[in-house]
């Protein structure tokens, strides 16, 4: 018994079942997680070891070739990127996006078993190295705790640590992260003179610390049956006990340390990964979501908690909001959900004015619940709602009445030839049931490319393609059951017999009337019609050069961020007074609401598009900029940008709006790679050139990734003068630290709060001392050549020599100028980058705006290949490039299984080679109509659009096989084979052109959504040619290839 029988023999059965569908519809609607976008596991771990007094190309060979070398034998990487910097080696290793999620863990695991092996190959003085890999998470709930100027930084901290304690018991909280702290630490401030008058060497005091400071272990002690533990009382655990640790000087005289230096609690100078909101002192709050909540029931819970502790913490500290998902989240899926029922009222209106009142609550009942029917299946499927799977439901709103239209036609032709009774309300889903499954199926399977695909843009939009499979496939259960059913009921016949129509005057109507006459002239005029739609395709493909191809458009957010960088080597404090000004300026707009600032690196990652890999410098200083809606941002951006190159014209400020390009610091990227850092330069140089001279780059924003040269200076140790003076290079080099930097000698610990000790020494007056040649340098080990010479030794006899003086002379500190050949000035690389075992460096631009990447990049490609490469080197273009690569690759790579597929399909559908091939035909001509519309419009052929225009394939291909199979039938009842084929198609036109009106007309909400845009654009001008394909090239094509003749 067939489906649709079965369902009027087991009626009660089966509404029982639909309103199942609308109770747990509307419950997995509430249950579903909501996001703001979909989660994507970041592939990417870094290793960072620190080389203290290392230069970058030092760091490079000894510390990060060394791990690299090692990383490299792990299975399943993507790619090794490095940064090698001064002190410091910054390995990035990305996985491939084929390994599973639940295996990512382990991955990690393997890696550090790889940097434990390379631990021992590693230089003296090499810090143990960390692996970093907890990128994924974000912090979508960034507060901004601000304290009055009344509040310590260490008062601060303390009120954060209690929000995030408090914070972690809230249902649903993952982690809370806290940027911007500033660690306390206790500051020993003492002048040589002072050392020197007291007769005290540095290595006393140091000594004198760390044996204060330092745990103990006394043992235990036996008394009969029982053991106890022995220990040694007087630990420094504050200020005051650091201050009262005894010091010998000369004479066997003692004193306390706070008798003869400074000793005071402060912070490191300059401050580091500082955080200001409007100029006010701040610390940032981020917490991040358990995976599976509800993002804005989390974010209540989390509002309230917070609403409650503010209770407990004084006046003076108040929270703000810098980036709220929740908000954000409910927002987007407010308006989706607007869009989604504006689409569902658009096409449920026009089915009634097409199909009749009662025709349009049919399909559209059907449509509302084939959309709650499909959210129950995303819930045990563990699917999210976000832009991406809300997005799907209205780019899928057309095809979903698809299967309906087509059976309630046919319904409504079997009552017009005069059928009655269940047989009339049944036949036709009986006889579509197959081909539109067929249907149905290759729709779905058109998006599964999208599926996928591994890369970072096709993991993003996965969701579309579930949505689309699950509700494409309620849809049809929903046409064979629910609208035959529903016809019965709206549709019966009260007591009188309907009289059968001819089918000739059920189509004479000016609309088949009109579209038979074009029908016949095409069918008269193969050989042309074809030719010129031939040429009208190809014109269409000269006009893609023309149209944008920026991959991926900006989220619509009312905010954007801004990073500041000045040349290598500046200073914190001159980025902090540069963030200063700029955030007193952007204050003056009413437009502006807030900004907040952080130096040394990105805040946090509290949302998805943010970049994970940031740098931290003491050169850089970020701003986010947060702005009353989306278009008053927009505005804005032009007027900041000039202000800040005009203001801050040795800085490289860029603002950046928020896109999926997480991966890429700029659009346009030319990368070399090779051996020697001098040919790298040279050829970066060389295009950093074409760059600058090219008038749609922007020239402001034209660098490459290895920064100028810094300065350096080098302190030239003379070994001769040196251990004249009884001093060592380490003692030279523990000198120079002690007076910039400061020395650290150990740590006190006020019960948890560990705080470092460090030693600074300052000329007289407390300041530092500005020439490196007058700095101090002391001997580990006193100098005792004084005392072995033998006029020091007659003199102490006949007391011309004082024991005093001869004592202090031992304990003098010998300028820094009498141990080295002086302090030489130099220029070093800053960095040194390197991609899968070989150094790399990119010249780095941005397209002016009006320009899109990819034009700038086709300018630039012409003449960078004309650039010689030496033999070993070699170039590619990156950025924007890319990811578009990557995203394309990830798709094409499965569209042959998907076309492998859908033939598949239609061959099992029609047993012939001829049918799939007319279908097959057919599709490159919705490029006539794709190409024009995005040109009309200005909208890119983004990654979106390509989404769109293979998903516009399923659509044509649906449309022509319900026209096909339409065509078998009507041949074998047909005493003509030409006759047969115009007859399907006039009766096939309600059907086709209703299925491609409901989705162009669904597709309207979606025409001002920055993310949807070009999708729809895309989709509906395909579909507006697509529809007159299915109509008049399908038949034109099958008329050609089965060599029907014409009647005359």
């Amino acid at each position: 018994m067939h489906i649709s029988e079965l369902v009027f023999k087991k009626k009660k059965i089966f509404y029982f079942l639909l309103v199942a569908i609308v109770i747990g519809g509307i419950f997995s609607f509430k249950k579903l997680s909501k996001l703001e976008d979909p989660e994507i596991t970041v592939m990417i771990a870094n290793v960072v070891t620190v080389y203290p007094g290392a230069s970058a190309h030092d760091v490079e060979l000894q510390v990060t070739k060394i791990l690299e070398d090692e990383i490299s034998a792990l299975s399943d990487i993507n790619k090794i990127q490095s940064r090698s910097e001064a002190n410091v080696s910054i390995i990035s290793v990305e996985l491939k996006m084929t390994v599973p999620q639940d295996e990512i863990p382990q991955r990690w695991e393997f890696l550090r078993r790889k940097i434990e092996l390379a631990i021992p190959k590693l230089p003296n003085g090499v810090k143990t190295p960390m692996v970093i890999d907890d990128f994924s998470d974000v912090y979508g709930m960034f507060y901004a705790m601000i304290a009055d100027d009344g509040f310590s930084y260490q008062e601060m901290s303390d009120y954060a640590d209690f929000i995030r304690q408090n914070m972690l018991e809230v249902n649903g909280v993952r982690k809370v992260a806290i940027y911007g702290e500033q660690s306390p630490e206790i500051l020993i401030t003492l002048s040589a003179d002072k050392m020197s008058e007291m007769g005290v060497l540095p290595l006393q005091i140091f000594s004198a610390i760390n044996d204060q400071c330092k745990e103990l272990y006394a043992g235990t002690m036996q008394s009969g049956m029982q053991q106890i533990r022995v220990h040694v009382n007087e630990k420094a655990t504050s200020l005051d006990d650091i201050k009262n640790i005894l010091i010998s000087g000369i004479n066997g005289s003692s004193f306390k340390l706070g008798d003869i230096a400074q000793i005071e609690k402060g912070y490191n100078d300059p401050l580091r990964n500082t955080m200001y909101v409007n100029n006010q002192k701040a610390i940032g709050i981020g917490i991040s979501m358990e995976s599976g909540e509800n993002i804005i029931e989390v974010g209540e819970r989390v509002e309230d908690k917070l609403t409650n502790l503010q209770l407990q913490i004084p006046s003076g500290i108040s929270f703000e909001k810098v980036f709220f998902q929740p908000e954000k989240v409910s927002n987007s899926i407010n308006g989706f959900m607007w869009n989604l029922i504006l689409s569902v009222v658009i096409v449920i209106v026009v089915l009634m004015f097409t199909m009749g009142f009662r025709g349009g609550v049919i399909i559209g009942s059907g449509l509302l619940l084939t959309i709650l029917a499909t959210f129950p299946v995303l819930l045990i499927a563990e699917g999210t709602l976000q832009r991406i799977s809300l997005g799907a439901f209205i780019v899928a709103m057309g095809m979903l009445v698809d299967n309906a239209i087509v059976v309630l036609d046919g319904i409504l032709i079997e009552r017009d030839k005069g059928y009655s009774g269940k047989n009339a309300y049944t036949r036709t889903a009986k006889q579509t049931a197959i081909p539109l499954l067929a249907a149905t199926l290759i729709a779905i399977a058109a998006f599964f490319p999208v599926y996928l695909s591994p890369d970072t843009a096709g993991t993003y939009v996965r969701d579309l393609f579930l949505v689309l499979a699950i509700s494409l496939s309620i849809s049809w259960i929903l046409a064979l059951t629910q609208v035959p059913l529903f016809a019965s009921f709206f549709y019966k016949n009260k007591g009188k017999k309907k009289k059968p129509k001819k089918e000739q005057n059920q189509f004479d109507k000016p609309l088949y009337r009109i579209s038979k006459k074009i029908l016949e002239f095409g069918l008269h005029h193969r050989t042309v019609t074809i030719s010129f739609s031939v040429a009208i395709l190809a014109f269409s493909l000269l006009g893609i050069k023309n149209v944008d191809k920026t991959f991926f458009p900006d989220f619509s957010y009312n905010q954007f961020y801004i990073e500041h960088t000045l040349p290598k080597g500046s200073s914190p404090e001159m980025v902090n007074e540069n963030l200063r000004k700029i955030t007193d300026h952007f204050n003056t707009y009413d437009e502006v609401e807030m900004v907040v600032t952080s130096q040394g690196m990105t805040p946090l990652r509290y949302c998805l598009v943010r970049g994970f890999m940031s740098e931290n410098a003491d050169n850089y200083g970020e701003l986010i900029v947060n702005f009353k809606d989306y278009e008053t941002m927009q505005k804005m951006r032009p007027v900041f940008n000039e202000y800040l190159r005009t203001e801050f014209p040795e800085a490289l400020s860029r603002i950046r709006k928020y896109t999926l390009s997480i991966k890429a610091t700029h659009t346009v990227e030319a990368q070399f790679t090779g051996p020697d850092p001098a040919v790298l330069k040279r050829l970066s140089g060389e295009v950093s050139d074409l760059m600058l001279q090219n008038p749609n780059a922007d020239s402001y924003s034209v660098c490459d990734d290895w920064n100028p040269k810094a300065k350096t200076l080098t302190a030239i140790y003379d070994p001769i003068s040196a251990s004249r003076a009884s001093v060592t290079r380490e003692d030279v080099n523990m000198a120079i630290l002690a007076a910039t930097d400061g020395l650290p000698v150990a740590t006190v610990y006020e019960g948890a709060t560990a705080l470092p000790v460090r030693f600074r020494v300052r000329d007289k007056v407390g300041n530092r001392i500005e020439d490196l040649n007058d700095i101090p340098v002391w001997s580990t080990i006193p100098n005792i050549s004084g005392l072995l010479d033998m006029n020091n030794i007659m003199g102490l006899f006949n007391g011309s020599v004082n024991t005093d003086d001869l004592i202090k002379e031992t304990l003098t500190a010998v300028p820094l100028s009498t141990v080295t050949n002086g302090v030489k000035l130099g220029w070093e690389e800053p960095v040194v980058r390197r991609l899968n075992g070989k150094r790399v460096i990119q010249a780095q631009c941005e397209p002016v705006d009006g320009i899109s990447p990819a034009e700038l990049q086709n300018e630039l490609d012409e003449q960078v290949k004309k650039i010689d490469i030496p033999e070993g080197y070699s170039f590619e273009w990156v950025g924007e490039s890319e990811l578009k690569r990557d995203g394309l690759k990830g798709i094409l790579s499965f569209l042959p299984l998907a076309v492998a597929i859908m033939i598949l399909i239609l061959l099992l559908l029609f047993n012939d080679y001829r049918r799939p091939l007319i279908i097959i035909l057919c599709l490159p001509l919705t490029i006539i109509g794709i190409v024009p519309g995005l040109l009309i419009t200005g909208q890119p052929f983004s990654f979106i659009a390509i989404v769109g225009v293979i998903g516009l394939s399923g659509m044509i291909i649906k449309n022509a096989i319900v026209l096909l199979d339409e065509i078998k039938i009507r041949l074998k009842e047909a005493d003509s084979a030409y006759k047969a084929v115009i007859d399907a198609t006039i009766s096939r036109i309600r059907p086709v052109t209703m299925a491609s009106l409901t989705t162009i007309l669904g597709m309207i909400p979606l025409l001002t959504d920055p993310m949807y845009a070009s999708m729809a654009v895309a989709i509906i001008a395909g579909l507006l040619v697509g529809t007159l394909i299915t109509l008049v090239f399908v038949p034109i094509l099958y008329s050609s290839f089965y060599k029907i003749k014409i009647d005359k």
